[in-house]
This record gives C-alpha cells, sequence and structure tokens, in this order.
C-alpha cells in the first residue's frame, strides 16, 4: 500500500492527531473501545446515568462491506449492528443503557424489509438491556446501519492502557469460528458449520464478563476482539507501551478450525507432519475480495480472524486461579506480557518461533 492510500490506521492517526478534549470529565477518549465521561462534580455512586460515568461507543455497517445479504437475513444484519456496539459496552466493563440508531435505506426497500431489520435490532436490544431513544433515516445506494451506544459504570472502566510486563494474556470463548463461518457463507458451502456461522451472524458480546472483570477489579487492560487477533494484540501492546509472546504451541484450536483446515490441506493435497499441522489455503471465492490466502500454520489463520466479539484482556499472574475459578465463562491464557524491548513474537502449533504482525481483513 503507498503511502498516498487510505488504510483505517491512518485515518485514526490523523483523527487523534487533530481532536483532542480538555473537559476534565473526559476519562477516557479517542483511542478506546469506548469514552468515558465521569459525573458531575460532587456526584458519585450509584446506578443511574447523572451519578455513574457514562460510557458511549459508535459503529457503523455498510451493506457489501461488513455484511452481505447472499448470506445474512435484514433480521441478522440488524441484531449484529446492535451487538457489535454491546461489545464496546463489554470491552469497558459498562452496562447497556441506551442506544441511538441511524439507518440507510436502498430506494427499492420495501416495508416488510424494514419491519424484519427491525425485528433483529428490537431483540439484541432487549437482550442486552438498552432502550432506542433517537436517531436518523436517509435514502442510501445500499443497506447502512449506525449505531451509538450509551451505557453506564460505577465502578473502574476497562482500558487497554494498563497491561504490566509479567501479566499473563486471556481471550474469552472460541476464537476462530466467525471466521471460518465466513469464509464458508462467502462460499456457499453446503456442509456449513453451524457453530461458525452463529458466531459470524449473531455475535455474543461478553457483556457479564467484561463487567465482572471491572467490579473486581481483575484485568489491567482489556479490548474487545472486533478487528483480527494480531491487529487486537498490537492495539493493546500499542496502548500499554509493552511487548508480548504468544504460546501457541498447546493453544486448543477449536474441533471446527481443526476439522476446517484438514479439510483443505486434503483438497489441496498439502502435506501434513502427521499431527494435524501444516500449511493450507483458502481459496479466492472464500474471500470478498477473490484472493487465495496461504497459511503457514493454523496459528497464522487464527491471528488473522476476525469478528469473534470476545474480550482480549491482562491480569496480574497471581489471579489466575481466580479468573479460572469464578470466570462467568470460560477462558484461555495465551500469552505474557513483556517489556516493550523484549519485542512482540509468538510460538505456533509446530514450535516455531515468529515476529507476530498484523493479519488480516481491513474495513
Amino acid at each position: 500500500m503507498s503511502e498516498a492510500q487510505v488504510n483505517e490506521e491512518g485515518i485514526i492517526s490523523q483523527i487523534r492527531r487533530r481532536f483532542s478534549c480538555t473537559n476534565n470529565r473526559l476519562l477516557v477518549g479517542l483511542g478506546d473501545d469506548a469514552a468515558v465521561i465521569g459525573p458531575p462534580e460532587g456526584q458519585s455512586g450509584g446506578r443511574r446515568l447523572n451519578v455513574c460515568s457514562q460510557v458511549l461507543a459508535t459503529d457503523i455497517l455498510v451493506e457489501g462491506v461488513h455484511f452481505s445479504r447472499r448470506y445474512m437475513d435484514l433480521a441478522e444484519i440488524g441484531y449484529k449492528a446492535v451487538s457489535v456496539n454491546v461489545s464496546d459496552m463489554a470491552a469497558m466493563g459498562a452496562e447497556c443503557v441506551y442506544a441511538l440508531g441511524n439507518l440507510g435505506v436502498p430506494r427499492d426497500a420495501e416495508n416488510t424489509e424494514v419491519s424484519q431489520l427491525l425485528d433483529g435490532v428490537g431483540e439484541a436490544l432487549a437482550e442486552f438491556g438498552a432502550d432506542l431513544i433517537g436517531g436518523d433515516t436517509v435514502r442510501a445506494p445500499q443497506w447502512l446501519l449506525s449505531f451509538s451506544m450509551i451505557g453506564s459504570i460505577a465502578s473502574q472502566p476497562l482500558t487497554r492502557g494498563g497491561a504490566k510486563p509479567g501479566d499473563a494474556i486471556w481471550h474469552s470463548g472460541e476464537l476462530g469460528l466467525s471466521q471460518l463461518g465466513f469464509h464458508q457463507l462467502q462460499a456457499g458451502v453446503e456442509d456449513l458449520s453451524a457453530a461458525g456461522r452463529e458466531a459470524h451472524v449473531r455475535p455474543k458480546p461478553q457483556l457479564a464478563l467484561g463487567q465482572w472483570l471491572s467490579r473486581e477489579e481483575q484485568a489491567s487492560a482489556c479490548m474487545d476482539l472486533s478487528d483480527s487477533l494480531s491487529q487486537c494484540l498490537l492495539q493493546l501492546a500499542d496502548a500499554s507501551g509493552v511487548g508480548m509472546q504468544l504460546d501457541l504451541q498447546s493453544y486448543e484450536f477449536s474441533s471446527e478450525l481443526q476439522q476446517f483446515a484438514s479439510q483443505r490441506r486434503s483438497m489441496a493435497k498439502h502435506g501434513s507432519n502427521g499431527n494435524g499441522s501444516g500449511s493450507f489455503g483458502i481459496p479466492g471465492r472464500m474471500s470478498p475480495d477473490r484472493k487465495a490466502r496461504e497459511y503457514s500454520s493454523l496459528s497464522e489463520f487464527l491471528l488473522g480472524s476476525a469478528e469473534d466479539y470476545q474480550l482480549l484482556f491482562t491480569a496480574p499472574a497471581s489471579s489466575t486461579a481466580r479468573l479460572l475459578r469464578e470466570s462467568p465463562v470460560p477462558l484461555t491464557r495465551i500469552g505474557t506480557v513483556l517489556p516493550a524491548d523484549e519485542g512482540l513474537m509468538y510460538t505456533d502449533e509446530m514450535g516455531r518461533n515468529r515476529v507476530l504482525q498484523a493479519s488480516g481483513f481491513e474495513h
């Protein structure tokens, strides 16, 4: 990519250089999953917005970029548009309170289609405890949904910037399923992974985990996995000013990912070393840009996988027993935080040491 071309990282960098806020009520601003505004001076405690910190996040989904109606119905699209905003609340440890929604509707859309979309929006809002209080609509070349979520938090918000050398690196749930579902949906395969499809079209934000981590002060840094795992790890490392060592040699990849990689190796007649590891390829028909991709390992595929909407966080090593015992959802430790001068590395499932670099699709 040339310096003149626009990418997401460059846009965000420009915004952060040009805009700032001097209001002392802003506790967390540009560069995190959400903004946090403290309560008015002299007010604290309780659960109401006027005596809690307010948490604000926004996301946009565009047809042809974030979703396709070839494999998602409008109710699923509406549900996902809300869910991705809720995931930002989870990353901060907040609870959802209100939502604002903006809707771009194609000129040939019918009332029944709008109704179906709103069914999904309503289902997600009810599930995650938010009320829709306003928004806007406009005619658009394709479907476009943008939601802003307003939440509250009475405890200390989670941020990306607190990881310290020696901390353990954790994630919730199973990773890579959404990417698997996306590739299969894109290609229209018949033996579709049910878990992969569900993870991609109906993500489940980890609200309970985020709130528990914040309330119990168990995480030193946290963010949601909306971008690829590698991109998120690098973002967290940059915000905290640290290095990282990931151990994927003993990582328990989901059975769906292992089966997918095995099928791809078999179809492409790639070699395997006999223990289910080795390189495999993704054909162009499975990618939105129609470009084939080759992965040297399942670890490399996992690091490039996006839209899992799980939580990635760091915690002191001394918290390990409590995290495993009391977390409201299953957790997996994937590495250790290092001093910044020790770099960012990972060991793949075959024991090979690699430099951690950003990979995966960029919107």
